[in-house]
Order: C-alpha cells, then sequence, then structure tokens
C-alpha cells in the first residue's frame, strides 16, 4: 500500500494541548504524533487560536505557542519546527514530522507591528487576519458590517509579505479577501475553507476567490468540517471530493492543499477519527480516478511550492 505525505495547513491541537493540559505524542483529540506514523512523512501547522473573549490575547497566543515549544522539544527525536522551504524540503526528504506554527485571529498582535516581528522571531510563519469576529484588522466571516481591510490590517499585510510571512484570508469577510490581494504583493493562504457553490456556508470561498487564489499563485485548503462540505447533517469522504472537484474544474491543480481544521471542530465526517484517516480520503481520490500525480500535489507538493513562492 502506498504511504502518503502529507501537509495539512491547519489545525487548532496546540490551542487544545494547553487547555486539556495534554500531550503532542499521544492524546485524546484528532491529532497527536502517534497518529501521524501511518504516513510517509507529515507536516501540520499549529495555529494558536485567540478568541474575542481573551483579555489579553497576545498573552493568550504566546502562552499557546510556548506549550507547543515545550512539546516539540520534548519530542524532538520525533518531530521538527519548521521556519523554511528549505526546512520542510529536509523533513519531507528523511520522511520525518515536522511542526509549521501560525496564529489564528490577528488580534493577538493588540494593534502592533512589534507583536506581529516578535511573533515571527518566535517562528510564526502563518497569521489568520480574523476568525469569525472583528478584530483591528478585518472583519470575519460572522460580521454583520462586512468590513474590509483597516488602516492598520494593510500595514500589517504589507509587514508579513516584508517578513516572508503567508497571509491567510480563510475567516475573514469577502471583502477582506479583496483587500488583501489588492495589497499584498505575494501569493495568499486560504488554509482551511472550501467552495461555496458546493455547500453555501459563509466561510466558504465563491469561484471569483477561489479564481483569484488560483491565478495568483495562492493555495485553497479543503477543511472537512461536515457543516463546511455539505447542507446536510452529516457528510463523509465523497463530500470532501465534491469540493475537490469543484476546485480543480477552476484550474486548481497546483492551489490545492489539506486544511483539515482537526481539534477546532466538533465532528468530522463519517468514518474519521483523526489525522490517521485520511488515507481513507487518498484512496477515495484513487478510486476516483485521481492520479497518483494529482494526489501527490493535493497532499503536500502544492503547499511545498506555495512556501518557496512566498520566500521569494
Amino acid at each position: 500500500m502506498k504511504q502518503f505525505t502529507v501537509i495539512d495547513a491547519h489545525c487548532d491541537t496546540a490551542s487544545e494541548l494547553l487547555d486539556k493540559n495534554e500531550c503532542l505524542f499521544s492524546n485524546t483529540g484528532h491529532l497527536s504524533i502517534e497518529k501521524m506514523k501511518g504516513y510517509q512523512s507529515y507536516v501540520q501547522f499549529y495555529a494558536a487560536w485567540v478568541s474575542k473573549r481573551e483579555k489579553n490575547p497576545l498573552l493568550r497566543a504566546v502562552e499557546i505557542i510556548d506549550r507547543l515549544k515545550c512539546e516539540l522539544e520534548k519530542n524532538k527525536e520525533y518531530m521538527e519546527e519548521i521556519r523554511t522551504a528549505e526546512e520542510l524540503n529536509s523533513v519531507l526528504a528523511r520522511g520525518k514530522r515536522g511542526a509549521v506554527l501560525a496564529i489564528e485571529d490577528a488580534r493577538a498582535l493588540c494593534g502592533s507591528l512589534s507583536a506581529l516581528r516578535m511573533f515571527h522571531r518566535l517562528g510564526v510563519r502563518a497569521i489568520t487576519l480574523a476568525w469569525n469576529d472583528n478584530n483591528d484588522v478585518t472583519d470575519g466571516a460572522a460580521s454583520e458590517r462586512g468590513a474590509g481591510l483597516t488602516a492598520f490590517g494593510k500595514d500589517v499585510v504589507r509587514e508579513m509579505n516584508r517578513l516572508h510571512m503567508m497571509v491567510d484570508v480563510s475567516h475573514i469577510t469577502p471583502r477582506g479577501f479583496w483587500d488583501v490581494l489588492e495589497h499584498t504583493n505575494a501569493p495568499v493562504l486560504a488554509s482551511h475553507s472550501n467552495a461555496a457553490a458546493v455547500c453555501g456556508h459563509r466561510r466558504n470561498l465563491n469561484d471569483e476567490q477561489i479564481c483569484a487564489l488560483v491565478q495568483s499563485g495562492g493555495m485553497v485548503c479543503v477543511n472537512i468540517y461536515p457543516d463546511f462540505l455539505t447542507d446536510g447533517k452529516t457528510a463523509d469522504v465523497t463530500d470532501v471530493l465534491r469540493h475537490t472537484d469543484h476546485i480543480l474544474s477552476l484550474g486548481g491543480e497546483n492551489s490545492l492543499g489539506l486544511g483539515s481544521d482537526f481539534d477546532g471542530v466538533d465532528r468530522l465526517p463519517q468514518g474519521f477519527f483523526g489525522a490517521e484517516d485520511y488515507v481513507k480520503l487518498f484512496n477515495e481520490m484513487s478510486r476516483c480516478g485521481y492520479s497518483d500525480a494529482l494526489i501527490d500535489k493535493i497532499t503536500h507538493k502544492n503547499m511545498v511550492n506555495f512556501m518557496e513562492r512566498i520566500e521569494k
């Protein structure tokens, strides 16, 4: 049986490890080092999620990142932190596991570009500009106002470009999305978003947005949360393929990736219990006629190329 390589652009496991006082190697969540063992190599983007309830969002993000770094130090024989495309390629070439640090909701910056630069020095390489709520960078997907980038938000995008960080547009408003594309000079990441044409949830991207990401060298990483997959109450692996098929039909062969949302959702598709079950999706892709070369692009190669483009 083929052993797949995985790069997953979004999970909330780091926050859960802190809140539940659990371990990276083995835990009760969707994702652990143990659950990655069935793959040739596995690289995970770990997001420090900061909610609007936090009185000190910067401190919250630092605490999550600190806990993850402590866990990485304890498990350094199994998993390495990744900061560059060169380090990513090294991890994959050696068949190892890797961690990319991210932040979900730029409210963690507390309105400070200095905080952004310090997070970069800590190893953070991607930031989701908002969650569902509004912040001082942009409005989120649940916003009634629906505003786009603020003046500070535009500064954040420009500074992230300068630092070669990945600007993540999942969760932000359509207006915010288009503002980012107008002000960025680098390709953009949608770390865990699906196709609105397949499932009309407010968190999903419409065809115009997907095409814009494809044409600009960005990434659309498919989320496996059932609410974002189908209008029904349950979903299965075939629903994930409805989204990948649609994105591919829009020219997304070189822009399609994975963004599970593990440990950030209360349900997974039927037959999925965690990262160990990604193989079921890949086998279904193969059964439905996806070539090995295309599956490799979706599972990891497109993200490798994207990170290389970001650094250029």
